[in-house]
């Protein structure tokens, strides 16, 4: 197994086991979830500019194998939405959309995936890459979406 494809199984089971746990406990107030979004966002922010730069991020977040720095990167990119190397409160706070994930696996940000950014694996390239042309447009990836949906 690709180790990139390993990463995201065990990021995949981990989540599900913290899904299950939290079910257990009670539901958090509204309150209580901006209050730990908020201290999520200041314990990155550590010059205190109200925004998170990536090198913040990533010592925040403990980058210490290029597998996942190149992970990392690629998270920070799914939130800095206007592509201009921070992520501010506002960015921070809004819900992550399909086109997010996208621009963030689009590391230099042409509307294209190439099989050097793209993290998980060529045999899912190949398979989202529709046209075989070499790259996944938004919507070659889309449809994806979609159609994973639709069959659920």
């Amino acid at each position: 197994m690709h180790p990139i494809a390993k990463l995201i199984t065990v990021l995949l089971v981990g989540a599900t086991m913290l899904a299950s746990a939290a079910a257990q406990a009670l539901t958090p107030t509204r309150e209580q979830v901006r209050k730990s979004w908020e201290k999520r966002f200041q314990d990155r922010d550590k010059n205190r500019d109200g925004k998170v730069s990536l090198e913040e991020y990533l010592a925040f977040q403990g980058a210490e194998s290029p597998l996942r720095r190149q992970f990392l990167e690629y998270e920070f990119r799914k939130y800095d939405r206007n592509g201009d190397g921070f992520i501010t409160h506002e960015e921070h706070w809004a819900p992550v959309s399909l086109e997010d994930e996208f621009r963030g696996v689009d590391k230099n940000r042409d509307g294209r995936i190439s099989p050097d950014e793209f993290l998980q694996g060529e045999r899912l390239f190949r398979r989202l890459d529709r046209n075989n042309d070499g790259v996944i447009t938004w919507d070659e990836y889309s449809d994806a979406y979609r159609q994973r949906r639709n069959r659920k």
